[in-house]
């Protein structure tokens, strides 16, 4: 997957940056201009992150979380078009403009693993239909180990997924560095195996990327509190990073 991100990168001409929270020059010079808007705020909530998280949301200009928050994993099952809503993680989180997508418990590394875990009953039968970012169509065949509030909760809203298009995971979520949050469109195109990724719009430049002008507002906010807290410890992030993968 890192060689794979690595390629693609470079012929799109991406910042190969996955995460803030592994980069330590990157990480420093972001907190040094988020202290005038944030120091204040985390004097005064240094010892509750939730309560400072959302505080500091709102200083720089954030809004609530849109949409139904899938926490499972969900794979292009057609050519699909997404927008990025969040980065800064793996997998990245897309809401669905257009396409269906096999919503899974785990995640896996090919078409084939994925087809024959569900001809085993070893993996739950779901597909969704979007459009606009809502499920407009949802074929459930077999739901054992998704929990069902949270497949039931898909047709309340715009959905927003975590976003695992196989062995193109890691490169998705270092796209989602490079794009503007909420304003981008991605296309992703699927031949059998093979998956290819067009950039449609909302591509920003390399000095913004590494100044973090494509983090939102939660990010930043997360970001901060746990530097100014000296929780992050980047090789058990890392660790994080890399169970999620296959």
């Amino acid at each position: 997957m890192a060689e794979i991100a690595s390629k693609l990168s470079n012929e799109l001409n991406l910042v190969e940056l996955i995460s803030f929270y592994l980069e330590d020059e990157l990480l420093k010079s972001l907190i040094k201009r988020l202290d005038s808007s944030l120091e204040d705020l985390y004097r005064s909530f240094s010892n509750n992150r939730d309560r400072f998280i959302q505080v500091a949301i709102n200083r720089l200009g954030g809004k609530a979380e849109d949409g139904v928050q899938f926490p499972y994993y969900a794979t292009p099952e057609t050519d699909v078009a997404v927008t990025f809503v969040e980065n800064n993680s793996v997998p990245a989180k897309v809401m669905v403009k257009e396409g269906k997508m096999r919503l899974t418990f785990v995640p896996y590394e090919s078409y084939e693993g994925l087809e024959r875990a569900i001809a085993g009953q070893g993996e739950d039968d779901i597909v969704a239909t979007f459009r606009d970012g809502k499920v407009v169509n949802l074929e459930k065949k077999r739901n054992i180990f998704i929990e069902n509030k949270s497949v039931d909760a898909l047709l309340q809203g715009p959905v927003v997924l975590n976003f695992y298009p196989m062995k193109l995971t890691l490169f998705s979520s270092v796209l989602a560095m490079n794009l503007k949050l909420w304003e981008n469109r991605v296309v992703v195109k699927r031949n059998g195996e093979e998956l290819k990724v067009e950039i449609v719009e909302g591509k920003v430049g390399r000095e913004e990327v590494l100044a973090g002008g494509t983090l939102s507002p939660r990010s930043k906010a997360s970001l901060y509190y746990d530097f100014k807290k000296k929780t992050i410890f980047r090789n058990e992030i890392v660790e994080a990073l890399a169970s999620k993968l296959i």
